[in-house]
């Protein structure tokens, strides 16, 4: 099982003004970086006839993130502890100078992958669908399966989405911690670990747990 470092992301629900968290924005106010032009930005912009519009994908130094109408998309630049501090606190900066951003969750995002299941692993894949396979007419075979599940902890502050994905020999888990969100305050709360929140990187330790009792070790690369 390997982790899909590109899909570990830090996701701030809420209505958003895109045109204010430009890179230079984002570098001053977040991570209080002066504009001096030592930074360096690249821009990824989705190219190619009939794409529908997507907001563009800005690289820093410390994280990549994108700026849509709905959400604040974070992707810290690899998964160690103080990677994932830094997108926290940079996101913690941002709603400060922002406190009037209406806001509707925070959520914890961690994607591993399997490319070579074996049987036992995608037993539950089965099960999931035999129900229907025995009714399907002749000449139908099953080409894919998700198989979701949601717990919550133990004060409902936290929901735990994992979605387990099988489809063209390769097997996926998904895991969104989601926090719903009242007003800014609470915000900073769970983004600074206040409270008996969490943080990132405890969050992913918990993701990394579950997945290896289920499925073995797992590959930093």
């Amino acid at each position: 099982m390997n982790i899909n470092h590109g899909e570990t992301s830090l996701v701030i629900a809420g209505a958003w003004n895109p045109a204010i968290l430009s890179p230079q924005w984002v570098l001053q106010h977040g991570l209080g970086k002066a504009l001096d032009g030592t930074n360096r930005i690249q821009a990824y912009l989705p190219a190619g006839q009939g794409v529908i519009f997507e907001f563009p994908r800005y690289v820093l130094e410390d994280f990549t993130f994108t700026a849509r109408a709905d959400a604040l998309v974070i992707v810290p630049i690899a998964t160690e502890q103080e990677r994932m501090a830094v997108a926290e606190d940079a996101a913690a900066k941002m709603l400060q100078e922002l406190r009037h951003t209406p806001l509707g969750g925070i959520g914890h995002n961690f994607e591993f992958q399997e490319p070579n299941p074996q049987p036992r692993q995608l037993q539950v894949f089965t099960d999931s669908r035999q129900d229907i396979a025995d009714e399907m007419p002749d000449g139908w075979s099953p080409t894919s399966a998700v198989v979701v599940s949601s717990f919550a902890s133990g004060t409902n502050a936290v929901v735990l989405n994992i979605s387990r994905h099988f489809e063209a020999g390769t097997m996926l888990v998904k895991m969104n911690f989601h926090h719903s969100v009242a007003d800014v305050n609470q915000a900073l709360q769970i983004l600074r670990g206040e409270k008996g929140y969490f943080r990132m990187a405890q969050n992913f330790e918990t993701a990394r747990s579950i997945v290896t009792k289920l499925y073995g070790e797992i590959n930093n690369g």
